[in-house]
């Protein structure tokens, strides 16, 4: 295992067993101590997960035709692009795939679960368990994972906000579909108060330059991270991380008039991890390069 992965990856039994077989990890990002997605492509293996400690959600985004489940002496097909599986915490399973295969990880603590239900339902969940899931379909966990998070930028600090609601959602979506006890569709009742959103105002603008979590601006108002994402936006009109990238876009703006400063240099200051993002987020909020944007300014 490589030296540099989080200690959630070095610690998740099913990760584990996948970087020992034949699969290639293709990116992975690290949430929180409890919550990381990983992305892998797979061919002609076999796989086993025996009672791992962690829930893991795998979504398949391309080829798995040939992947079957192994249940006693019977071989589950129905593998697919789009196809969801969802292995609790504590299971076994044996895993066939022949051909090709393409899938994205959700690993997940029972306390991250735990802790998600009790914030945002505010019910007790010591005693909540998780359905098994075999080739299931769910279009809306299809849609968050192929739509939006393998949109983002798993290596930007630009991105790290969206990719910890894609989380969130996912998270929330999970509990509320496939849990052992039935809970009750969330209601927006109100946005943050006008007081609540300058907080969160002041602490973006102040720390443009740094990674800025969903955790963080929840736990300045005292919200989940659940209820703060959809309270700014009914308060904002734009989801946190939107709103936060078009702030970082501005203040590159302000930076551009400044010819003594490097395209690189700008990226950095402005909360880019590179320069290639910085600039393909520029140019999808403005319309320009921004090269061509300084040079407009001239």
């Amino acid at each position: 295992m490589k030296p540099l992965e989080p200690l959630l990856f070095q610690q998740a039994h099913v990760f584990e067993r996948l970087n020992q077989a034949r699969a290639t990890l293709d990116g992975l990002v690290s949430l929180s101590s409890e919550l990381g997605f990983a992305r892998w492509s797979n061919k002609d293996d076999r796989t086993a997960y025996q009672r791992p400690e962690h829930h893991t959600l795998s979504v398949y985004l391309s080829g798995g035709y040939q992947t079957k489940r192994q249940l006693g002496s019977q071989l589950i097909d129905g593998g697919a692009p789009g196809k969801i599986c969802l292995m609790p915490a504590g299971h076994e399973s044996q895993w066939q795939v022949d051909g090709e295969l393409a899938f994205v990880h959700l690993y997940f603590s029972e306390q991250s679960l735990r802790d998600e239900i009790e914030r945002v339902w505010d019910k007790d969940a010591r005693d909540l368990s998780l359905q098994e899931l075999t080739f299931a379909d769910d279009p809306a966990i299809s849609s968050l994972v192929q739509q939006w998070l393998l949109s983002l930028n798993w290596s930007d600090k630009a991105d790290f906000l969206a990719l910890q609601q894609v989380g969130q959602l996912l998270l929330n979506h999970i509990a509320k579909q496939y849990s052992s006890r039935p809970l009750a569709p969330l209601e927006l009742k109100s946005g943050l108060a006008p007081f609540q959103l300058q907080r969160c105002k002041d602490y973006i603008e102040a720390h443009l330059a740094q990674n800025i979590s969903l955790q963080d601006l929840a736990a300045l108002v005292g919200l989940s991270e659940y209820h703060f994402a959809r309270m700014f936006k009914h308060s904002c009109g734009l989801s946190p991380h939107r709103y936060v990238s078009e702030r970082r876009v501005a203040l590159a703006k302000r930076l551009l008039q400044l010819a003594d400063l490097s395209l690189s240099e700008i990226a950095y200051q402005s909360g880019f991890s590179s320069q290639a993002h910085f600039s393909a987020r520029f140019k999808q909020l403005t319309g320009y390069s921004p090269k061509a944007y300084r040079e407009a300014l001239a």
